[in-house]
């Protein structure tokens, strides 16, 4: 019996090993990439909603009006007044979700007010979309000033 010992690999198999991982990269990548381009905007949707939340809670915690501020620019916080009658605002949950997430802003308005109650202030709905390469996500607050989606 004659036995064929090989100490390793010749080069045509190196080559179709590395022709096979680069075939696998070139199908998976892209497919990586829209996913990570799609969690971003989701990201920043979820950021938006938790400011919303801040807001509202904010607003009955103090017992004063709170305003969310979405600017163009993809800045996103929250004003408060300050507690034990101190004269001014404080400034809540400040975010820059273009910087954090990558993302544009396209707020319907650049400013939502809740009262002591945790309602918006005359029924102020509001959409904010937040948009990256081809993935769109939209934050709805409806008149009550609950996040809807």
């Amino acid at each position: 019996m004659r036995r064929h010992d090989r100490a390793g690999m010749t080069l045509i198999e190196i080559i179709w090993v590395i022709v096979l991982m680069g075939l696998m990269a070139s199908l998976g990548i892209p497919r990586i990439r829209d996913a990570l381009l799609k969690q971003s905007t989701h990201s920043a949707r979820v950021a938006g909603a938790t400011l919303v939340v801040t807001a509202r809670a904010a607003a009955v915690q103090r017992g004063c009006r709170a305003t969310l501020n979405v600017l163009n620019d993809g800045r996103v916080f929250v004003e408060v007044c300050r507690i034990n009658g101190a004269v001014g605002y404080d400034t809540l949950g400040r975010i820059d979700v273009t910087d954090r997430y990558g993302v544009t802003v396209l707020p319907s308005r650049t400013q939502i007010a809740f009262g002591p109650r945790g309602l918006t202030l005359g029924d102020q709905s509001a959409t904010v979309v937040f948009q990256r390469a081809a993935h769109v996500d939209t934050l709805i607050i409806n008149a009550v000033g609950k996040v809807v989606r």
